[in-house]
């Protein structure tokens, strides 16, 4: 009778050995019966506690992605400003030289003076 019960072990740990993967699983929890249950559904707050953290953590990551690629538009825009504003800017002192000014007023009809300006003063 011990041989008869040691070749039954036996043969149960071979089976089990074979066996793997999510049907052995969910056979161990079902061959468990009513304490498993009880212990999958103790343990199951925590479960949906990890799966709303990895949620949270996919959605940070998102909107970080987004917020990048924002702060890259932006700055790249910045950039194209400074430049028109550079470009604004040295275009403005060129023409405002006092031989561009006097070629386009000389079109105008309107000379340089070649005499220095005096102050006309009225006395009472």
């Amino acid at each position: 009778m011990s041989q008869n019960f040691t070749n039954e072990h036996e043969e149960q740990a071979s089976t089990e050995k074979k066996s793997g993967g999510f049907g052995s699983l969910l056979g161990k929890i079902d061959s468990v019966g009513e304490s498993g249950l009880r212990q999958l559904l103790l343990n199951m707050p925590f479960v949906l506690f990890l799966v709303v953290l990895a949620t949270l953590h996919i959605a940070n990551n998102h909107l970080a992605d987004n917020m990048a690629r924002d702060i890259a538009k932006t700055e790249k825009q910045v950039k194209d400003l400074h430049w028109k504003y550079m470009t604004s800017t040295s275009d403005l002192m060129q023409k405002s030289k006092l031989s561009e000014v006097a070629v386009l007023v000389n079109t105008q009809g309107l000379r340089e003076l070649r005499i220095p300006p005096y102050k006309i003063e009225v006395k009472d």
